[in-house]
């Protein structure tokens, strides 16, 4: 699933903004920012793919902000078009002028899913005994970050990762029945058996218990519809 914030000083063009996202788009919300400076701060900030940004903010201009937010897609949101040309200059995913309509709102929204989907990973490719070996998806029960490597546990064994070095980047490429769980595991939930409540953690086919992270709880309850 793809996760967005948005970060805008007036409380009431948030608000806008949050209605659009949540009735007429997939994604995930994961929050609302008045700042970039306090988004910088949260706890969320490696879980985000998209911003949606505001661009004239008191301290720090939008356009300006986002050189400091180079690992997100950012789409500009302003009552000011003359920002246009500045914003793709600093490789804005869109540019949506207030008041958004919901025709180019949805727009915006297709664009996203069509920059995200060209960028999923077809298969896994892993060391094995010194070769390269490609893995589906569907063979992956999940990936755990371990002594700085990324391990992939499938039922015919652990393997070494190639080309990531950190979950959140993997993260963002993978299919939407992988899910983020805790700091060091990725989870595919077709292989969750249960959900263990007195420890916050889930079991995996095959007796594998993967502990759920504070920040993850709530996600992990959506998804599983628990």
């Amino acid at each position: 699933m793809i996760r967005v914030v948005i970060i805008d000083d007036e409380y009431y063009a948030r608000e806008m903004l949050k209605d659009l996202i949540i009735q007429i788009t997939p994604f995930e919300l994961k929050g609302c920012f008045e700042s970039v400076e306090e988004f910088l701060k949260s706890k969320i900030k490696n879980e985000v793919d998209v911003i949606f940004l505001d661009i004239e903010m008191p301290r720090i201009n939008g356009i300006k902000a986002a050189k400091y937010l180079e690992r997100y897609k950012v789409v500009f949101v302003t009552a000011y078009s003359e920002y246009a040309v500045n914003a793709f200059e600093v490789n804005a995913l869109d540019y949506l002028t207030k008041p958004i309509s919901e025709v180019r709102f949805i727009e915006t929204m297709r664009r996203i899913e069509e920059v995200f989907r060209d960028k999923k990973l077809v298969k896994i490719s892993v060391e094995n005994n010194k070769e390269i070996v490609f893995l589906d998806f569907s063979d992956v029960y999940f990936f755990e970050y371990f002594e700085k490597r990324i391990l992939v546990i499938t039922d015919k064994g652990e393997f070494v990762l190639k080309h990531f070095k950190n979950l959140s980047k993997l993260e963002k490429e993978l299919p939407s029945n992988f899910i983020r769980v805790h700091k060091s595991y990725i989870v595919n939930i077709d292989y969750v058996e249960r959900f263990i409540k007195n420890l916050n953690s889930l079991q995996l086919k095959g007796g594998k218990i993967i502990p759920i992270g504070k920040t993850h709880i709530r996600d992990i309850r959506n998804v599983l519809k628990i």
